[in-house]
């Protein structure tokens, strides 16, 4: 069920818009925060993973009697134990031409990637568990491995036997007349892109608890998913156990970035072993195994082409994403996540194009599994689209930003080509206040001056809008299945103290605080007084996961109708106890005051004490509940915009590029707490800027991942993050309790795009235009030398 924004009452922003400390901060700043690897059960066992060393091959042979016999182990399972229990996890993706691929527990015949699991071994320390892992014995039948997904569409071996012709997904729609916008085109800009093979790397691996009660058939499990309560279906679904006896719970969790978005065999597996086994089994991964093994992302070849007319006006687009979408759909996003959202979602962006020519494919390699990752299929999108806008200034000999006002939508509401309304949006506003920031004037003739030097800076503008605050009518919006929404409870004691509980896990993002904050304003309580707890257990709620920026519209959208229950109680018992009218009467300092009459207030707390311990001070047909539990799903999609321009300089002896400052504009409507806000947006423009300049899994021939460590999987560190200038603009929306939209991912989606048109502009005097990324000092320097 939708709800729409009038439910929600209209509250003086008080402690919403302030700069409120993150209230978690001192607790894991000082190393007080409880991860997985933290936890210790009485008696756990410890479960290693042997994996396959093969891309692709037949397993011919598994030996795990010495492995067995080793002193400390306690069980080792193959794929025919696990498949006892489990066929595996099925995936897909709920749109036109999805192929589903089922992914088993542990190999049995075939393995379909390098660190697939076949065993697993389980013992009574680490170590043993590792040691035991040496010991089994596999022996492979090789088979040919299929490593490059265009050349997988066009025939030859089967990366999986599910998918024969190697499609898991296909499919495309004509909008409007792409003909006629190619054929009466002034000029037509093209290109083909390639956005690299990319992990989320979060700072903590992937970790997975369980333990089983026999006598109460209760099964826990600790993971640091961003969707325990997708997590807990599954354990039903797929393996039987009672879905009211099980409890997921997620301490601390050091970043998920979308990769714990996921469902993975691990999980599966360890509440089996468990329950097997009569006691606690604890896996936590290392981080080559999270390189190896946890879903990789954004690997697309894009071929994209604009019809332009003679004013520069963008009037067509034609598209082609195929994703690399490795062995298996990983549920619930599948491999065909990201050329989906590349070719259905991101073409027109900000701009008034009418026709366009969409086609999606995903092909089945063996590589690791595709994911979600932040900013995913819009990242990709995004850095087509923008910069095929900067080739395009270039031909038309137009600054970036006039290029992009020709086109740029004006008015709202706005239908694009695939039906999708936005209703409002600062599109105009985001190019002219990005203009205004890096004083392009100013910027060519210093450029020009630099120049003279031998020394090459280059300026890149990226505008994206983005859906945000996903939602049932998000999905409904873009032709895909499933429902989302969460709940949130509210509850005051006697003593005027306030708990949230939200369904939202929370990975480091400040969830605690702005929702306190929300909460402050609503109910007119010091954010001192108000608790707010994330979903450490699945017993608390209900959430449909931490992703696409849906934890302030969403969770918040859910605090703000329960605490309304509350607001709307306090209100009638302080308008009988000081005789007004309730309209009179506001939630303001921990007092409720009678507007316009000065003394006449009464405390929250006496507010708060009196329903619990006071009748007579009741109004007629009082409710005494201070407790409320309400959904939230917006009616309508959101969508939130912004852009970045960066400064890069270009080094043309040795191909390095480092990116001088950035300069943010972002438009999420009303902003709960700015400091919170530009985290986010300078944590995912860095992770942008590594995606662009420094991130890479390579594969080689024989389809074995290469960079399985962080010296050879290069992230960017704090030391690499350029200055920043953020600019907030705030265009509220219509649709959600207090006009808020997300911008969790809005950092990545947009900056991968400002370094690559940076790097070109910089290298434009040379004749050199770069259409892939990671931009690696090899490329740059190929590219100069021709």
């Amino acid at each position: 069920m939708s709800f729409p924004h009038s439910q929600s009452p209209s509250i003086a922003a008080r402690s919403i818009g302030a700069r409120v400390p993150r209230g978690d901060d001192p607790r894991l700043l000082t190393g007080r925060g409880q991860y997985l690897a933290d936890i210790v059960l009485p008696g756990e066992l410890h479960a290693c993973f042997v994996r396959s060393s093969a891309a692709h091959a037949r397993i011919t042979r598994v030996s795990i009697d010495e492995a067995r016999a080793l002193d400390g182990v306690v069980a080792v399972w193959t794929g025919e134990d696990a498949a006892k229990f489990c066929e595996g996890i099925v995936g897909e993706l709920e749109v036109e031409g999805c192929f589903a691929t089922t992914m088993p527990l542990l190999a049995r015949d075939i393995v379909r990637y390098v660190g697939e699991p076949v065993a697993v071994v389980v013992a009574e320390s680490r170590y043993v568990a590792e040691d035991g892992c040496d010991l089994v014995d596999v022996d492979y039948e090789p088979l040919e491995p299929v490593l490059h997904p265009r050349s997988a569409l066009e025939g030859g071996p089967s990366a999986n036997e599910e998918l024969p012709d190697n499609v898991a997904l296909r499919g495309g729609k004509v909008l409007g007349d792409v003909e006629g916008a190619f054929n009466n085109a002034a000029r037509v800009i093209e290109a083909t892109f390639h956005s690299g093979r990319l992990s989320a790397g979060p700072m903590e691996t992937r970790g997975v608890i369980a333990s089983y009660d026999w006598t109460s058939r209760r099964l826990r499990l600790w993971t640091g998913s961003q969707m325990p309560h997708y997590i807990k279906y599954c354990l039903t679904a797929y393996l039987g156990f009672p879905e009211n006896e099980c409890e997921v719970l997620t301490p601390d969790t050091g970043g998920g970035f979308g990769q714990k978005a996921h469902i993975f065999p691990e999980e599966m597996l360890l509440p089996l072993l468990a329950r097997e086994l009569d006691r606690p089994v604890k896996w936590v991964e290392d981080r080559r195994e999270n390189l190896m093994t946890a879903t990789h992302a954004h690997e697309q070849f894009i071929d994209i082409a604009y019809a332009f007319d003679s004013d520069a006006r963008a009037t067509g687009v034609r598209i082609r994403a195929t994703g690399d979408g490795g062995a298996y759909h990983q549920p619930p996003w599948s491999m065909g996540v990201e050329p989906w959202c590349t070719a259905m979602v991101t073409p027109t962006g900000v701009y008034d194009i009418p026709a366009a020519d969409l086609i999606y494919e995903a092909a089945a390699t063996n590589k690791t599994p595709i994911g979600a990752y932040r900013g995913v299929g819009y990242m990709a999108g995004t850095l087509v689209r923008e910069c095929l806008m900067d080739d395009a200034a270039r031909a038309f000999e137009l600054s970036p930003f006039d290029i992009r006002r020709r086109s740029v939508v004006r008015e709202f509401p706005w239908t694009n080509p695939q039906g999708i309304v936005y209703d409002e949006g600062s599109w105009l506003q985001t190019i002219d206040e990005l203009e205004r920031m890096v004083d392009y004037t100013a910027f060519r003739e210093r450029q020009a001056a630099l120049r003279a030097e031998g020394r090459f800076i280059g300026l890149g503008l990226s505008v994206f809008v983005e859906s945000s605050g996903e939602s049932t009518a998000m999905g409904k919006a873009h032709d895909l299945g499933g429902i989302y929404h969460d709940t949130a409870t509210v509850k005051m004691e006697p003593n005027g103290s306030v708990t949230v509980t939200i369904g939202l896990t929370t990975q480091g993002q400040g969830h605690r605080t702005t929702m306190a904050q929300v909460v402050a304003d609503s109910l007119g309580v010091p954010l001192e007084a108000i608790t707010v707890r994330a979903a450490e257990s699945t017993t608390y709620g209900w959430g449909s996961g931490t992703v696409g920026s849906r934890g302030a519209v969403i969770a918040g959208g859910a605090v703000l109708r329960a605490s309304n229950v509350i607001r709307t109680k306090l209100v009638a018992l302080a308008a009988s106890m000081l005789e007004a009218d309730p309209a009179d009467i506001d939630l303001v300092d921990g007092a409720a005051v009678v507007l316009g009459v000065p003394g006449s207030s009464v405390s929250i707390i006496d507010l708060a004490t009196a329903v619990y311990f006071d009748q007579s001070a009741w109004p007629a047909d009082f409710d005494p509940t201070l407790e409320a539990t309400l959904a939230y799903d917006p009616a309508r999609p959101i969508f939130s915009n912004g852009g970045h321009a960066m400064i890069v300089e270009v080094a043309p002896d040795t191909g390095f590029v480092t990116v001088e400052k950035v300069f943010s504009v972002e438009d999420c409507g009303t902003v709960i707490n700015p400091d919170i806000v530009e985290g986010q947006i300078r944590g995912g423009v860095v992770q942008g800027i590594g995606a662009a300049l420094l991130e890479r899994l390579v594969y080689d021939d024989s389809g074995q991942l290469v960079t399985t460590t962080l010296l050879d999987y290069h992230m960017p560190s704090m030391d690499f993050s350029p200055p920043f200038e953020i600019h907030h603009l705030e265009t509220p929306s219509s649709h959600t309790p207090g006009g808020i939209k997300g911008m969790g991912e809005s950092g990545l989606i947009a900056a991968p795009a400002a370094v690559l048109n940076a790097v070109n502009d910089a290298l434009s005097h040379t004749g050199t235009v770069l259409h892939n990324i990671p931009i690696t000092p090899e490329q740059v320097l190929r590219a100069l030398r021709g």
